[in-house]
């Protein structure tokens, strides 16, 4: 997804090419995040990784910043991302920043994360899927930050000015020119938040972010003060910069989301050319990916033959019943594709053309079983080279009795004159049809 503004963004120096657009965190996830503070006091340290440096469960750390603002980045607006293994997700990370992090300071963060129930992974064979769990709770409400805190200067900051400095911009959002102010009493959420007990401490935090190395001659805030009120009362108060506010642009997009990593490239790069071939080629984006790598999955290793089939039947699916029979794709695939006999069964049905007497076409998913249904009721009766055969003599007959194809099963509706009465339907079902054309000719070879 492409990231577009019509306000003009720093130009970092990062390895991400041309500006650094600014970044939407969901205020839930935001707020979630900065009130593990306030379990600090009763926290101990903990091993997310073996061989890692242990870390304290309600402690928010510069890299929880980095994790943060990364997912926000990077997954989409569902909250999820699909096929991304965690080192390329790291990767991507310093791609953003101007300085880079800890690779295993990364790792544990994320295993914390999943720990504390602010992110979730699932796997499915190859397929992983990232999820954001605050958006479970879909309020809807976003942040927006100044790429300013991907600069090198920002991210050497003390962590509680960095948290300090997310907690206001979270607090006034895109208010320009309007004070922020909170007063700091003994049981004050700025301690909590910053691990500081004194309003001196608090003082240097906003020092450190008033004095930022300022942008293109910007500091990052126009006032900035700790001290008493006419009452006595400790406050903090500051005004941001309108140069640092981002203000949200009815179409921006404030996301990079990844392809996600295909394993199987030769199976990858012959199902995409298939699938272009059949005009089903959504295929490959449908689910932000997962049926496709769930497809990639079932298909390594499988021949050309295998995955022509495969192709078909998924096009002969959609034909049929849509997308919304997409998320069984794969389960009926698997099914056929687990017996290649009955690839070849089908095969020789579609060649010598009695596929068309299946009765397929009007019985909506349905439809999907037919094949294997067909194959399962004759495959230990023929042989591959009797089917074929049979399948020869048996077209002529068909076309002279039903014509062409046969749409569906039911030939006939006799509705009897009474009411009381059962219907009776008249049914043609091709196993039958071949069950006995094989009995017949056995019947003669023998006498």
């Amino acid at each position: 997804m492409g990231v577009t503004n019509t306000n003009s963004y720093m130009e970092l120096n990062n390895k991400s090419i041309g500006p650094t657009f600014p970044i939407s965190v969901d205020y839930t996830f935001l707020s979630d995040l900065l009130n593990l503070e306030k379990s600090y006091a009763d926290d101990r340290s903990f091993m997310f990784r073996d061989n890692s440096h242990p870390l304290r469960m309600f402690h928010v750390t510069s890299m929880s910043l980095r994790l943060m603002m990364t997912i926000f980045r990077r997954f989409n607006t569902e909250g999820t991302l699909v096929g991304m293994p965690i080192h390329r997700l790291y990767c991507l990370m310093n791609m953003e920043y101007e300085s880079p992090a800890s690779k295993e300071q990364f790792y544990a963060e994320v295993h914390k994360f999943i720990k504390l129930g602010l992110l979730s992974i699932t796997r499915d064979g190859i397929v992983s899927e990232w999820k954001i769990e605050s958006f479970k709770r879909n309020t809807g409400r976003f942040v927006l930050f100044n790429p300013l805190i991907f600069k090198k200067s920002f991210t050497e900051l003390e962590i509680a000015a960095q948290k300090l400095y997310l907690y206001i911009v979270s607090r006034n959002g895109d208010k320009v020119n309007t004070k922020f102010k909170e007063f700091l009493g003994t049981n004050s959420w700025i301690y909590t938040l910053t691990h500081k007990s004194r309003p001196a401490q608090v003082r240097e935090l906003l020092n450190s972010l008033a004095s930022l190395e300022p942008v293109a001659g910007q500091p990052l805030l126009l006032e900035s003060a700790v001290e008493k009120d006419s009452l006595g009362r400790w406050a903090l108060s500051c005004v941001v910069n309108p140069a640092y506010l981002v203000k949200h642009v009815e179409g921006s997009q404030y996301r990079l989301v990844p392809p996600a990593k295909i394993p199987y490239s030769k199976t990858v790069s012959r199902l995409r050319l298939l699938l272009s071939y059949h005009k089903i080629a959504e295929i490959v984006d449908y689910e932000n990916g997962k049926l496709f790598l769930r497809l990639a999955q079932l298909l390594h290793n499988a021949s050309l033959k295998t995955i022509r089939f495969a192709v078909t039947r998924i096009k002969e699916m959609l034909t049929n019943s849509g997308f919304l029979i997409m998320g069984d794709i794969i389960h009926s695939l698997q099914s056929e594709i687990q017996d290649r006999a009955f690839i070849i069964f089908m095969e020789i049905a579609k060649d010598t053309g009695i596929y068309r007497y299946l009765g397929i076409g009007e019985e909506g998913t349905l439809d999907d079983v037919r094949p294997l249904q067909f194959y399962r009721a004759v495959k230990d009766t023929f042989s591959i080279k009797e089917f074929k055969k049979l399948c020869l003599k048996a077209l002529p007959l068909l076309k002279k009795k039903y014509g062409d194809e046969i749409k569906s099963n039911i030939l006939q509706i006799h509705r009897p004159s009474r009411s009381e009465l059962p219907i009776h339907y008249e049914t043609f079902f091709l196993e039958d049809f071949m069950m006995d054309l094989y009995k017949r000719n056995e019947n003669i070879a023998m006498a």
